[in-house]
């Protein structure tokens, strides 16, 4: 088989993408779907159906019915035999349901954290960005949980402070890819 490159890459059910806003979770988690050919949700986006830009109309059933709805989709996806799945917009509580609901199924967990708070809250405050979040204390605060303290199964932790999106993408490439 001359001339032919064969790619071999672990086939995971979910690729679970944390961060706080601003970390670069979006960005990654686009440019990871186009490397893997892959489907990508974003929770957030899910919640984005039933919220205002600046989310001040969240509530209990909201959340809950945004969850029950991301483990709806999870389930098909699986059920129809997606792999490398690509979910983000998770806060610390919703990974930890999430995590537990699909504990037997093959998943990694990447957290994207940053080392400079300035950083992310430049990132945070951005106009530009595709989320109407702008808490960067908040984002600040579960930064550091992530960074520090939250600690998953089949986790790997990046710091995402000074990567191009690029050097971010061929480091989460090379643990999915092996």
């Amino acid at each position: 088989m001359t001339g032919f490159l064969i790619y071999t890459f672990s086939m995971y059910d979910f690729i679970f993408l944390l961060g706080a806003q601003g970390s670069g979770k979006t960005t990654i988690a686009r440019l990871l779907k186009e490397k893997l050919n892959s489907p990508h949700i974003d929770y957030d986006w899910i919640r984005g159906f039933h919220l205002n830009k600046d989310w001040s109309n969240a509530n209990e059933t909201e959340v809950k019915m945004s969850f029950e709805n991301l483990i709806f989709l999870l389930k098909n996806y699986k059920k129809h035999n997606y792999k490398n799945v690509i979910i983000g917009g998770f806060d610390e509580h919703d990974i930890e349901r999430v995590l537990s609901e699909f504990k037997e199924d093959q998943f990694i967990v990447i957290t994207l954290f940053l080392t400079d708070d300035d950083v992310l809250k430049q990132r945070v405050l951005t106009e530009a960005r595709d989320s109407g979040f702008r808490d960067f204390e908040r984002s600040i605060k579960f930064n550091k949980m992530l960074k520090e303290e939250l600690k998953f199964s089949h986790e790997h932790k990046i710091d995402n402070t000074n990567q191009t999106p690029k050097e971010t993408i061929n480091q989460i490439a090379s643990m999915i890819l092996g």
